[in-house]
């Protein structure tokens, strides 16, 4: 399976995400779905504030051109949200899968999607 197919039929067809994309650690999109522009500063700021959650707390993230506030992380997950959409962050040991729910989706399904898929990347080692 290719990258544009995790984002397309793991995230995208489950129907609970608006966006998904995979970035790896050191920067590049490996692949991310239709419509969804990430620029490199947002993927500075996505993984800096994996590292340190104070760089999100502090201005939250921009996205595809819309804020989000951070609202809580760990080791591993981070969530961010603006009003009824929401983004999450799921590392792994070589990248970090974003996915992105409006206000036509649950977060907590959202939640389990992108947490599902870096389950399985991480068991297969990526």
């Amino acid at each position: 399976m290719s990258w544009q197919e995790y984002v397309d039929v793991q995230l995208l067809s489950t129907g609970t995400l608006r966006h998904g994309a995979i970035i790896g650690h050191s920067g590049d999109v490996w692949a991310a779905s239709n419509g969804f522009n990430i620029d490199q500063a947002e993927i500075a700021k996505i993984i800096k504030g994996h590292d340190d959650f104070s760089v999100l707390q502090t201005g939250g993230l921009t996205l595809n051109g819309m804020k989000y506030t951070f609202i809580r992380g760990d080791d591993k997950t981070l969530y961010m949200k603006k009003l009824t959409n929401g983004v999450f962050l799921r590392k792994t040991q070589q990248a970090i899968i974003i996915g992105v729910h409006d206000d036509q989706q649950v977060p907590e399904p959202a939640a389990l999607t992108v947490a599902k898929l870096g389950d399985y990347l991480e068991s297969v080692g990526y």
